[in-house]
């Protein structure tokens, strides 16, 4: 098979024609090109002479694609956006990036919501997200950052406190709305109340809950859930009270998309929330990702609920 220097003609016709075809104008064309329109028209010519073969039918609006000219216009389309892609694709892969792993939860009500500023603060830093909802050791390995919660202590990592974790009831408006008024956490046992399945130890489920306020718990209309987003989302959706927890549930309350039906009712857990890194990883990138997520628990605003 023949080389594809031997059955295309010149980059350069294909680039004038192209830019002519698309702008219906030899005059724009040339404009983009940063060319002379005589040499756009020069191009042009010596591509319709090689392929023996008119690209252009003049109107008194402009210039027209031919038959042939769309067949060709067509075809070099997707022949140059395929190559821009795949060039987009090296440059990409050369250009700085974080991975951060962190829990789904964590990164749809917390981290997502204000990525696009340190987008906005850092264009030249990708962000790439990994999901850490198995434990943070199936993904420790092929991260430069994390924020997660726990104890405070991850081996080959230095971890920096963020804010304490909270845990309280929480509800939409409209489920609240249906219901006589909440004034005591027994009443809690007469509602639908929405778990979360988990076997870490730093996780308060309802009977955890209860059991730290004194109550003996004999609830029964209970709907399971084994993720914490999907149990928040459940919430959102009005589909009973479950136990929020802080910063999760931050813009949620902030914005009444949820409420607290028992305010002063909160317990703290035996985890926290921090930012990760491996010990031995100190590039510009990942030390700015750090800088901007410490940045966001600096503001007096944005540690409402902190202990």
């Amino acid at each position: 098979m023949s080389g594809f220097a031997n059955r295309l003609p010149r980059l350069t016709g294909l680039l004038a024609f192209e830019a002519a075809a698309r702008h219906s104008s030899i005059t724009a064309a040339a404009r983009k090109l940063n060319v002379t329109q005589s040499a756009v028209s020069q191009h042009i010519r010596a591509l319709e002479s090689e392929l023996d073969v008119k690209l252009f039918v003049r109107k008194s609006r402009g210039l027209e694609l031919s038959e042939e000219g769309r067949l060709l216009h067509h075809a070099v389309t997707m022949g140059f956006e395929c190559v821009a892609s795949a060039i987009d694709e090296l440059r990409a892969a050369r250009k700085p990036t974080v991975t951060v792993g962190t829990t789904t939860s964590i990164a749809t009500f917390w981290l997502i919501p204000r990525l696009q500023e340190f987008r906005r603060q850092h264009p030249d830093i990708d962000v790439s997200i990994v999901g850490a909802d198995l434990g943070f050791d199936t993904v420790a390995d092929s991260i430069d950052a994390g924020v997660v919660f726990g104890r405070g202590s991850w081996p080959g990592f230095r971890a920096s406190l963020l804010r304490n974790g909270d845990v309280f009831p929480v509800c939409s408006p409209s489920y609240l709305s249906t219901r006589p008024p909440l004034q005591e956490v027994e009443q809690l046992l007469g509602e639908t109340l929405l778990m979360h399945e988990s076997d870490k130890a730093t996780i308060i489920n309802w009977p955890l809950f209860f059991a730290s306020q004194g109550v003996q718990a004999r609830y029964h209309r209970r709907i399971k859930y084994n993720s914490l987003s999907l149990l928040l989302q459940a919430t959102c959706a009005g589909q009973g009270i479950a136990l929020g927890w802080s910063l999760l549930t931050d813009e949620l309350l902030a914005r009444r998309v949820l409420v607290r039906p028992l305010p002063s009712v909160v317990v703290a857990t035996e985890g926290a929330y921090y930012f990760v890194a491996p010990e031995k990883k100190t590039n510009p990138e990942v030390l700015a990702f750090e800088e901007w997520v410490l940045a966001q628990f600096s503001h007096p605003e944005r540690q409402k609920g902190q202990r």
